[in-house]
């Protein structure tokens, strides 16, 4: 785990967020940015802050939220996710990750730092909960029932087979069981929801079912759980911070040896593609463009490059876009009004696909396909 920043360094209109501040209250209703750690960190005009925020995740995560805090003056909501079930298990003795360098360290000095560092609110550091693991998540229930904070959130990073029909009532039951708002973080290679076609219908049940849940480190996935009564959520500003593989894993991709372009959310058919994908769909049509203040009017073809710049540029595109959905979605009473609005919209993506390309000349094969998650959401009951 990264180190803290010192209590006595904390930015001071902060201190105010101590341990008594609940945090359900300063959360909810919002969609915040996955931001990873390993970047200089940055204030970002696309986020609301009325409704959105910052996630920092990943080593040095404190480190790096304290620098957001203190230089580059971001005031807004905030959490800190060091992710610590991307290297440790959760076992029944040992849920918690608590730091290895210190001497008698406890969760109580763990969720502290977080505040100290300029967390708005604090999240426990949970271990991964492997498939079928009733014991280390009985355990993690435990621990949460013991905390005495009303600041914190129980982080529940749990293997995807955990929505499957077999699990996913256990999985319920044990997040009803604990009393603070609970941040889900799914585990599994490329998209969770993919991996089987029950997943984006339990994973609806878990959000409705148990009170006060968060769906963390995820794509549009976001806007469904949103939808669906989450208390909040959060997008990943890459794919590595969109979803979360099991320790001892490395993250599969397409192409491992090769140079690493942005993904880029593609406004009309609601899904995240490739700038290398787009390019050459596109390469012989003309591009889709994007009305946004960063695209202008422009290409979305135009991100297939490699340099910081441009990564920058195609994040702050995808953060405006969503961002946008986010306030179409606020405009919203939560219920029968907000799923229509959102299975209607999900509907009118999965229409267009057929229509670009046609337009660009590509059959269904070589052409764009819709995601399952967007087609699960456009078909499911709304209720």
């Amino acid at each position: 785990m990264s180190n803290p920043a010192p209590f006595g360094q904390r930015p001071p209109a902060l201190r105010v967020l101590d341990a008594s501040v609940p945090a359900t209250p300063i959360l909810a209703g919002r969609v915040l940015l996955h931001e990873h750690s390993r970047f200089i960190p940055r204030q970002r005009n696309a986020i609301d802050n009325d409704l959105g925020g910052v996630v920092m995740t990943g080593d040095n995560a404190e480190t790096r939220a304290f620098k957001l805090r203190t230089e580059a003056g971001f005031t807004g909501t905030m959490l800190i996710d060091s992710a610590p079930y991307t290297t440790h298990t959760a076992t029944e003795d040992e849920p918690f990750l608590l730091p290895q360098d210190q001497m008698f360290a406890t969760l109580d000095d763990t969720l502290g730092f977080q505040k100290a560092a300029g967390a708005s609110a604090a999240l426990t550091p949970t271990g991964y909960i492997a498939p079928g693991a009733s014991k280390p998540l009985k355990a993690v229930i435990r621990a949460a029932q013991r905390i005495e904070r009303v600041d914190t959130v129980v982080t529940v990073p749990v293997d995807v087979t955990w929505l499957s029909n077999e699990r996913v009532g256990q999985l319920i039951a044990a997040c009803q069981r604990i009393n603070q708002p609970k941040a889900l973080v799914l585990v599994g290679q490329f998209d969770p929801l993919q991996h089987a076609k029950v997943i984006p219908a339990n994973l609806r049940r878990v959000i409705s079912e148990a009170e006060g849940m968060m769906l963390l480190r995820t794509d549009l996935a976001a806007l469904d759980a949103m939808v669906h009564g989450a208390l909040c959520a959060g997008i990943g500003v890459t794919s590595s911070v969109r979803h979360s593989v099991a320790p001892g894993e490395r993250a599969k991709v397409s192409k491992p040896n090769g140079p690493v372009y942005p993904s880029i959310l593609m406004p009309e058919l609601m899904c995240f593609k490739g700038a290398e994908s787009l390019a050459n769909r596109y390469a012989n049509a003309e591009p889709a463009t994007c009305p946004c203040e960063v695209c202008n009017g422009r290409g979305l073809d135009r991100f297939y490059k490699t340099d910081s710049e441009t990564r920058v540029e195609a994040e702050d595109h995808n953060i405006l876009i969503w961002s946008t959905w986010v306030g179409e979605m606020a405009g919203y009473e939560v219920g029968p009004k907000r799923k229509t609005w959102w299975q209607e919209k999900c509907a009118a993506a999965i229409n267009r696909y057929p229509l670009e390309n046609q337009r660009i000349g590509l059959s269904t094969k070589r052409g764009f396909q819709p995601p399952p998650p967007l087609s699960a959401w456009a078909t499911l009951p709304a209720s």
